[in-house]
């Protein structure tokens, strides 16, 4: 059996940004280009704190029609809260180690060829 090329919480992740990718399909904003795109989303990431809670109700309300007429909001939403479940760490070769030693041990650590890789073996296997 071939082992897997990517781990479950990395699926669920893909499977988040995929549909984020559909919604800008469904607002009809995929035919532009990259750049343009990461140029809006900046100007509306800016706005959204400033926006009342009318304000927010109100396009709460509209992107649930749009879904709603679409047949996509279950998937949306079940998208959504699967990907809050996954938290993004950022750590050095250094820590991972540490990491692994305190999951699995020193001596597991001190063997690691690639630690993140061990690290995630251990975790799976901690389950």
């Amino acid at each position: 059996m071939t082992p897997p090329t990517h781990t479950r919480e990395q699926g669920i992740r893909v499977h988040y940004l995929a549909n984020l990718g559909g919604l800008l399909a469904v607002a009809g904003l995929d035919h532009h280009p990259p750049d343009l795109l990461l140029g809006v989303l900046l100007e509306v990431a800016a706005r959204v704190p400033q926006l009342s809670e009318q304000q927010r109700a109100k396009l709460c309300h509209r992107g649930q029609a749009r879904l709603a007429e679409r047949a996509a909001e279950k998937r949306a939403w079940n998208a959504w809260q699967r990907a809050r479940e996954l938290h993004r760490l950022d750590l050095s070769t250094a820590e991972t180690r540490r990491l692994l030693a305190a999951v699995a041990g020193p001596n597991a650590a001190a063997r690691a060829g690639d630690p993140a890789a061990c690290l995630l073996r251990a975790l799976r296997e901690a389950r």
